[in-house]
Order: structure tokens, then sequence, then C-alpha cells
């Protein structure tokens, strides 16, 4: 039930009752009859803003600027590896660890065919309600749990290669075990023959973008499927 017009009018009845006893006191008590008017005036009329104000709910600045517009500014920053712009435009993340190449030459291997594999789309139009909005998006990244799948067979193929085209010394050690180095190289060459076919390991996934305007600005929230994308979807 909405109990703004008995309040305002319980306020307004107050406010003449108040300027009647003005006016019936005002000679007895010695009171100015314009500062005490002015006095009932401004403190009723601040309870009725109040009222009133409480009433309509909160009140918000109409946004500038198009939602859509961040969300290109955004995706096309992460896909060309401008990730200081990228991170200037997310409201709940300052830094996504993106820009840290790994050490190792194999995850080297893996960071780049991944970072070469993002693609976006956008699907539909950009809804916006007041100072939030959301853009469908649809991603393509690499699978990289289907590349490691395949290299278990390729780098045993790999190894018999190394094994067939090298000196026995340069493949065993004095026990009879491969050479750490040996393998490590079959590795690498195996993970080298899966990426050239990195395509055929290529995957997409669709979700909700969606944004909050803030400092006079829209920002990206990330969706937990952009972090499951921009990790080849191992969720780390």
């Amino acid at each position: 039930m909405d109990l703004t017009p008995i309040l305002s009018g319980g306020i307004a009845a107050l406010m003449l009752l108040a300027a009647i006893a003005l006016m019936l006191y005002r000679r007895r008590n010695k009171i100015n009859l314009f500062w005490g008017l002015l006095a009932i005036f401004f403190s009723g009329g601040t309870m009725l803003m109040a009222v009133v104000g409480s009433s309509m709910g909160t009140i918000y600045a109409n946004p500038s600027g198009d939602p859509r517009s961040s969300v290109t500014e955004f995706f096309d920053a992460l896909v060309t590896g401008d990730y200081e712009t990228a991170y200037s435009l997310m409201d709940d993340y300052s830094d996504l660890g993106l820009a840290a190449q790994p050490e190792s030459e194999a995850g080297k291997l893996i960071y780049d065919a991944l970072m070469q594999s993002y693609h976006y789309e956008f699907i539909g139009d950009c809804q916006v309600n007041m100072i939030q909005a959301s853009q469908r998006v649809s991603l393509r990244y690499l699978d990289v749990a289907a590349v490691t799948a395949q290299l278990r067979e390729l780098t045993a193929k790999e190894l018999k290669l190394l094994v067939q085209t090298r000196d026995h010394d340069q493949v065993y050690d004095d026990e009879e075990n491969y050479l750490p180095e040996i393998t490590q190289e079959a590795y690498i060459l195996a993970l080298q023959r899966a990426l050239k076919d990195a395509r055929s390991c290529y995957t997409t996934v669709e979700f909700e973008v969606s944004l909050k305007y803030t400092g006079g600005k829209w920002l990206v929230l990330t969706a937990p499927e952009l972090l499951t994308a921009l990790s080849g979807g191992t969720g780390v």
C-alpha cells in the first residue's frame, strides 16, 4: 500500500496548523512573521521531499556512451594482446595474468597457439536497462585438453624416430633408460605436430557479457565462460 498521499496530506496539515499557531501567538511571543513562515515552509518542504523521494526509489542519471562499443573495444584488445586496454574496461578484475608468458618451451607453444585461436562475434543486439547492459557473444578458443590428449601417442612416435636416427649413447643412459633430454625433445616435436592441426581442436562457447555503467563509462563484468575460454578450457 502506498502511504505517500496520506503522509503528504499529514505534513501539509501540520504546516497549516503551524502557520495558524504562528498567526495567533506571534505577538505574544514576539516572533517575526516572515522568518516564522519561512521556517515552516522549509521544514515542511523538506519532509515532503523525503516522503516523495522514498516512494520514487533511486533516480539514475542517463548513461552516456554505447555499451556495445565497450564490449567491442574489450574483445578487440583481448584478441590482439592489448591487455592494458582490456583490463581498463573491466569492473571486477584488474588483471587476468594473460600477459605472463610461460617459461617452458612447451608452455610457450601452447600459449602462442591459444592466443592465435581467439575470435569473437556478437549474437543479437545489446540489451540496456538503465545502468546495466548485456551483450551475447560467441568466443572461439583452442581446447588445450584436446591438444594434449594426442601427445602420448605422438610422443611415442617421435621417440621411435629419434631412436632410429641417433647413436645409442645419444638416446640411452648407462642403465638403458631414455635420456631426459631425448624424451623432452620427443615431447616438443609431438606438441609441434599436434599444433600444426590446431584448428581441429578449436571450440566455441556462447555467453552473456554483462556491463555496468560506473565512473562515467560502461565496464565489463567477467563471465565464468570467458575465463574458461581464455585459459583454453583448463579453468585456471
